[in-house]
């Protein structure tokens, strides 16, 4: 378990709070070989494209062409990159920075989350939050996933509240109006993890020090996945679940059409060797390949094995 224990102090008390409350994690050690105050630094002077740069002061998001680089004329790509000067300038000012997409930029971040996907099956992407004192980025809200905030620099409080619907599928605007019941009010410090379920209401601010931490969430497989599945396998094999609604189908009595199909799909179901059915499908595939130092050079040397290549 080399991508949950460097989140989690105890996979026992995760598998218990999983998806129903969350809970801190200390003591986890040293996490610089994954992520860091100067990796985070690094990917900003390295021309992040601008669809994975984010700036927030007071929970509003900021105008994404104040931070747009100016590449002139000769450019040979049209992709918009973020100006780690003004990106820089904009955190100076108070502004909490966001770096989305992670593994997709850094090495090191790619095999923390490959490491993830082998140990969950879960698909994981990771995000960098970085706050200056005294603080607040973004505005209350929930996610439809679970995830982990592992504090690499600094520290910050959260205040967590109980979901207004659990376990949502889809992120819908969080009423400041409508009251949730308070579950933790913690203040993360460097070398702690908070797992927070999808769902449940959040918010962070920074205290008298900058933070940075690495939010790393997992993207559940639902039993609403498993179950659609299911239903489109059997319209494969079902002539009447594949059927159309007839064009006038609005002044058709839906309950008894309905019942019919539903027999079917029953019977269909009833069919089925279970026993044969393996969940396995549905874990995540690893989105990218992780870092091997020397790569390169041993596929230059592989490829001078066979002779001069008839292409050069």
């Amino acid at each position: 378990m080399d991508g949950l224990l460097r989140l989690v102090d105890d996979l026992r008390a995760l598998r218990t709070a999983w998806e129903r409350e969350p809970f801190v994690s200390a003591g986890l050690g040293d996490f610089s070989d994954v992520f860091s105050l100067d990796a985070a630094e690094r990917l900003v002077h390295s021309g992040l494209p601008l669809t994975s740069v984010r700036l927030f002061r007071d929970g509003e998001l900021l105008p994404s062409e104040a931070i747009l680089r100016d590449r002139g004329s000769n450019a040979r790509s049209r992709e918009k990159l973020a100006d780690n000067a003004k990106v820089t300038e904009s955190v100076g000012a108070g502004a909490t920075l966001v770096l989305e997409e992670l593994q997709t930029y850094s090495p090191e971040v790619a095999g923390f989350a490959a490491a993830l996907t082998r140990e969950t099956g879960y698909e994981a992407d990771c995000t960098a939050f970085l706050t200056p004192a005294r603080a607040r980025g973004i505005a209350p809200h929930y996610d439809p996933v679970s995830v982990f905030l592992r504090q690499v620099h600094g520290s910050k409080r959260w205040q967590i509240s109980a979901p207004t619907k659990r376990w949502p599928s889809r992120v819908e605007a969080v009423d400041p109006r409508m009251p949730t019941e308070p579950v933790l009010d913690v203040v993360l410090k460097e070398g702690e993890c908070l797992y927070i379920p999808r769902g449940f209401v959040h918010v962070g601010e920074t205290t008298d020090e900058p933070s940075l931490h690495l939010s790393t969430s997992l993207r559940s497989v639902t039993w609403e996945t498993v179950l659609r599945s299911l239903l489109a396998a059997a319209a494969e094999q079902s002539e009447p679940l594949r059927e159309a609604l007839p064009p006038v189908f609005a002044e058709f009595d839906g309950g008894a059409v309905l019942r019919e199909r539903v027999d079917v799909l029953t019977e269909y179901l009833a069919g089925l060797d279970w026993s044969r059915i393996s969940l396995r499908q549905f874990r995540a595939r690893q989105s990218a390949t992780p870092y091997v130092p020397g790569g390169l050079a041993a596929a230059l040397s592989r490829s001078g094995e066979g002779g001069p290549n008839p292409a050069q």
